[in-house]
């Protein structure tokens, strides 16, 4: 650029008009960069905690969990998570701010939104597990873990439905799914969405591994009443039985003994 500038076709207006020029295509380039950077900074940082913070705080107490599936900032199609999203887009905004203006404080403020972002995302975390006795949920890390035994589960199913939001991965074409749990006596809980491009199978996992778990816990019950409940009453006809047929032999022997005989 300076040497273009020293070339005779320039004059001392042209070269600072060329240079103003340059600089401002380099501002606008660097806007859609650093809106991506601060999504992208934040979809890593998000994974990584909450990977910690699931390890750490596992919905399930006292048993393992045998599946479990989340819902996804960046996949479902939902206002809450476009929000979070936003935040993270303002982040690279406020960074764009910073290279513009050149003000080191805005760089970090820039870092503080990015951080705001992570922890907005982590508020409005949502998941569900499944282990060998509970079904468990949480609406946010922060809310309370909600626990439901699988003997007061009648069955589970799983629910697909369109949307008509925005994704960054699929724009309006999207599809969200959950697992709706139909209690013994018959409410119906809806646990949490997310999207069914690519969450569908964890939440099939869940749901199959609850039906698997509803089946084993119906046959034992069949087979413990099978053995004990019905047992005694039966035993105790037989028993009735025995003693009736016992009288009539006797009876039937003391009529045809010669004593009784006409």
């Amino acid at each position: 650029m300076r040497q273009e500038c020293r070339s005779p076709g320039f004059s001392a207006g042209g070269c600072l008009g060329y240079r103003v020029a340059v600089k401002i295509v380099q501002v606008l380039l660097a806007l859609p960069f650093l809106l991506a950077l601060g999504v992208a900074a934040h979809a890593l940082i998000a994974r990584a905690v909450k990977a910690v913070l699931w390890a750490w705080a596992p919905l399930a107490t006292g048993e393992p969990e045998a599946a479990a599936y989340e819902r996804r900032v960046y996949h479902t199609a939902d206002r809450r998570m476009l929000e979070v999203i936003g935040a993270a887009a303002g982040a690279g905004f406020v960074m764009w701010l910073a290279m513009l203006l050149d003000v080191g404080l805005l760089w970090l403020a820039g870092v503080l939104v990015l951080g705001g972002a992570v922890v907005l995302d982590v508020l409005r975390w949502e998941r569900v597990a499944v282990s060998g006795h509970n079904l468990w949920f949480q609406r946010g890390f922060r809310s309370t873990v909600r626990q439901v035994a699988l003997e007061n589960i009648r069955d589970v199913s799983v629910e697909e439905s369109e949307t008509q939001g925005f994704t960054l991965r699929y724009g309006r074409r999207n599809r969200l799914v959950r697992l709706m749990v139909r209690m013994a006596d018959k409410r119906v809980v809806a646990l949490p969405k997310t999207d069914a491009h690519a969450g569908l199978e964890a939440v099939e996992a869940v749901a199959n591994h609850v039906r698997l778990r509803l089946q084993q816990l119906r046959d034992r019950e069949r087979a413990r009443g099978a053995s004990s409940p019905r047992a005694a009453p039966d035993r105790a006809g037989d028993d009735e039985l025995r003693r009736a047929l016992r009288k009539l032999r006797r009876s039937a022997a003391a009529a045809g003994s010669p004593g009784h005989r006409s």
